[in-house]
C-alpha cells in the first residue's frame, strides 16, 4: 500500500513540476518576444550579415578609386583625362561629395580648355546633383537654372538629363517644405512639369524614362505595365550596382501603394542591400526601412540601420539627411528608454512570480530527493560497474582505431617507399647507361683525334703540306663532329628525361608549342631549356656550348618566358624542376 501511495505522489509531483516549467517558458516567451517580421526575417538576417561586412565594401571602393587614379596618370589627351575624371567622379558621386566636386571642377576646366559645351553642361548638371544630395538646394538650383538658359540648344540626351535634375530639385524642395502648403503645391507642380518633360525627351530604353513614368502613374492601374518592366530589369541587373538599388526601391514603392506589405519590405531590403554594396552615402531605402521597423517595434534593428545611415550621411556631408535621421535616432532612443522601463516593471513581476514558484519547486525537489535517495543508493554500484565497463570498452575502441590508423599510415609509407625505390632504381640504370655512353663517346673522340693526328703526321712526313693544310682549313669536319655531338647530347639527355619535350610544351601557351622536325631529337631552343634543366643558367656558358652568341641565348630565353602560361619569373624555376622526384 505504501508503495502504491509513494508512486502516486511521485506522479503528482512530476506533473506539477512539468506544469511549472511550461508556465515559466510561456512567461519568458511572452515577456521577451520582439515581434519580428516573420515573412521577411530571412532577408533581414541577410541584410544584418551584409552590414557586418560593410568595411569590405568600403575597402573595395577605395581600391577601385586608387586603380582609376593610377590609370589617369597614363592619360595624355584631354578626352582621356575627361573620361578618367568622369570614371573617378562616378565612384565618388555618392561616396565622398568633396572629392566628387573636385573632379567635376577638373572636367569643367577641361571643357573650357577644349571649348566643349557638352562636357561643360554634363559637369554642371552632375555638380548640381552632388550639391542637391548634400543639402545645398539653392546652390544646386542656381547651377541647374544656369544650364536651363540655353536648354533649347542642348542635345536630346542632355535636355533629358537637365529636365531630370530639375525634377529631382523640385521634388527635394517639395519634401522639405511640409510646413508650408503653398510652397508644397508650387514645387509639386513644377516637379510634375519637369517629369513630363523627361518623359517626352528620354527614350523608352533609358533608365530616366522608366523611373519618371513609374512616379507619374504610381497608384494608378497603368503602373502595372511598368511594374512588369521593372521586374525584368531587376532580374537582369547585377545586385552590386546603384541602378539595381533604384529599380528595387521603385518596385517597393509600387507595392507600398498596392498595400502589399511583404513585397514592399522584400524589395526595400534588396534596395538597401544594394546601397550597402555600392557604399551609397544617400541610403534612402535603409532610412525608410529603419522608420518602418521602428514603427513596428523592431527597435534594435532600426537602431543598427539608423547608425549605419548616420555614419554614411556624415561621411557624405549630407546635412539634410543627417538632420532627418537625427530625429529618428532621438525617437529610437526614447523608445529604448520606454522599453527599458517596461522591461523593469515586467522583470519585477517576473521575479515575484519566479520567487513563489521557486519555493514551490524547492519543496517538490526536496520531497523527490528524499524518495529517490534509496533508489540512488541501490543503483550506485551498478552505475559504477557500468561506467567502468564503458570506459574499458571505450579505451579498447580507441586503441583499435589508433591501430587501424597506424596500419593505414604504414601502408601509405610503404607504397611511397616502394615507388621511390622503383624511381631510384630506374634512375640508376639510366645513369649507368649514360655514363657508359659518355665513356664510349669520349673513347670514340680520342680514336678519331688519334686517326686525325696520324693522317696529318703522315702527310707532313711525305711532304703533302698542302693536303695537310686543306684538312685543317676545312670546317666541314668540325660541323659534322658538332652535329654528331649534339645528336649524342640529345640522346643522352632524353634518356635521362624521356618526357622533357612534353613537359616543356606543358609550360607554354597552346599556340606557342615547340614542334620538332621528324629528324630532330631536340632543336636549339629545346637544348637551351635542357641545359637550364641540368643547372647551367649562365647565358655565356650556354652560348659556348651551343656555339652561338650570348645575345642570341638571352633573346631566346626572353622569348620563351613571354610564351609561358605561368608567371615569367617562375618559368626558369619550373624548367629546373622537370624530372625531379616529388615526395
Amino acid at each position: 500500500m505504501n508503495i502504491l501511495k509513494n508512486t502516486k505522489y511521485k506522479r503528482l509531483l512530476l506533473l506539477l513540476t512539468i506544469c511549472i516549467i511550461l508556465f515559466l517558458m510561456a512567461f519568458i516567451t511572452v515577456l521577451f518576444s520582439n515581434g519580428s517580421l516573420k515573412n521577411n526575417e530571412r532577408q533581414l538576417a541577410s541584410l544584418d550579415s551584409l552590414l557586418l561586412r560593410k568595411d569590405l565594401f568600403v575597402a573595395a571602393k577605395k581600391g577601385r578609386i586608387l586603380r582609376l587614379k593610377k590609370q589617369k596618370e597614363k592619360a595624355t589627351t584631354n578626352e582621356e583625362l575627361y573620361m578618367m575624371n568622369k570614371l573617378i567622379y562616378d565612384e565618388y558621386r555618392l561616396y565622398n561629395a568633396d572629392s566628387a566636386l573636385y573632379y567635376l571642377e577638373e572636367n569643367k576646366k577641361l571643357a573650357r580648355k577644349s571649348n566643349n559645351n557638352e562636357w561643360m553642361v554634363t559637369s554642371q548638371l552632375e555638380q548640381s546633383f552632388v550639391l542637391m544630395s548634400t543639402g545645398f538646394l539653392k546652390e544646386a538650383l542656381d547651377i541647374a537654372q544656369g544650364v536651363g538658359v540655353y536648354a533649347f540648344k542642348l542635345s536630346r540626351p542632355l535636355r533629358s538629363k537637365y529636365y531630370g535634375q530639375m525634377r529631382l530639385l523640385y521634388s527635394r524642395l517639395r519634401d522639405y517644405s511640409n510646413g508650408n502648403s503653398n510652397l508644397w503645391h508650387k514645387y509639386d507642380n513644377l516637379q510634375k512639369i519637369y517629369r513630363d518633360s523627361v518623359c517626352m525627351t528620354a527614350t523608352p530604353d533609358e533608365p530616366r524614362y522608366l523611373n519618371n513614368m513609374i512616379w507619374k502613374y504610381i497608384g494608378t492601374p497603368r503602373v502595372s505595365h511598368f511594374k512588369s518592366i521593372l521586374e525584368k530589369q531587376i532580374a537582369s541587373t547585377p545586385q552590386d550596382t546603384r541602378y539595381y538599388a533604384v529599380l528595387t526601391y521603385n518596385l517597393s514603392t509600387i507595392y507600398k501603394y498596392e498595400q502589399n506589405e511583404s513585397k514592399y519590405l522584400e524589395y526595400l531590403i534588396l534596395s538597401a542591400m544594394a546601397d550597402i554594396r555600392t557604399v551609397n552615402g544617400d541610403v534612402v531605402s535603409l532610412q525608410e526601412l529603419a522608420q518602418y521597423l521602428y514603427s513596428h517595434g523592431e527597435i534594435d534593428r532600426a537602431h543598427t540601420y539608423v547608425n549605419y545611415y548616420s555614419q554614411n550621411a556624415q561621411r557624405y556631408q549630407n546635412k539634410v539627411r543627417f538632420i532627418s535621421v537625427s530625429k529618428l535616432q532621438n525617437a529610437i532612443q526614447q523608445a529604448y528608454q520606454e522599453r527599458d522601463k517596461k522591461q523593469q516593471r515586467d522583470l519585477r513581476l517576473f521575479l515575484a512570480a519566479v520567487s513563489l514558484l521557486s519555493l514551490l519547486l524547492i519543496g517538490t525537489l526536496l520531497f523527490i530527493r528524499h524518495q529517490m535517495k534509496c533508489l540512488a543508493k541501490s543503483g550506485c554500484k551498478l552505475n559504477e560497474a557500468n561506467k567502468l565497463l564503458q570506459e574499458n570498452m571505450q579505451n579498447l575502441s580507441d586503441a583499435h582505431q589508433r591501430l587501424e590508423q597506424t596500419n593505414v599510415q604504414l601502408n601509405e609509407l610503404n607504397n611511397k617507399l616502394k615507388d621511390m625505390n622503383e624511381q631510384l632504381s630506374e634512375s640508376n640504370i639510366n645513369k649507368e647507361m649514360c655514363i657508359a655512353y659518355v665513356f664510349n663517346i669520349c673513347s670514340t673522340y680520342i680514336s678519331k683525334l688519334e686517326a686525325y693526328r696520324k693522317n696529318i703526321n703522315r702527310k707532313l712526313k711525305v711532304g703533302q703540306i698542302e693536303d695537310a693544310k686543306a684538312l685543317t682549313d676545312s670546317s666541314a669536319m668540325a660541323a659534322n663532329e658538332l652535329k654528331e655531338f649534339y645528336h649524342n647530347f640529345d640522346t643522352i639527355f632524353l634518356n635521362l628525361y624521356p618526357n622533357f619535350v612534353r613537359d616543356i610544351n606543358a609550360l607554354l601557351l597552346p599556340e606557342e608549342q615547340i614542334e620538332l622536325k621528324d629528324c630532330e631529337l631536340l632543336n636549339t631552343e629545346m637544348r637551351i631549356h635542357a641545359l637550364v634543366c641540368l643547372g647551367i643558367t649562365d647565358s655565356g656558358k650556354i652560348a659556348d656550348f651551343l656555339h652561338c652568341s650570348p645575345q642570341t641565348i638571352y633573346n631566346s630565353r626572353l622569348k620563351a618566358k613571354n610564351k609561358a602560361i605561368i608567371p615569367r619569373e617562375e618559368f626558369m624555376y619550373a624548367i629546373k624542376q622537370i624530372g625531379k622526384c616529388k615526395i
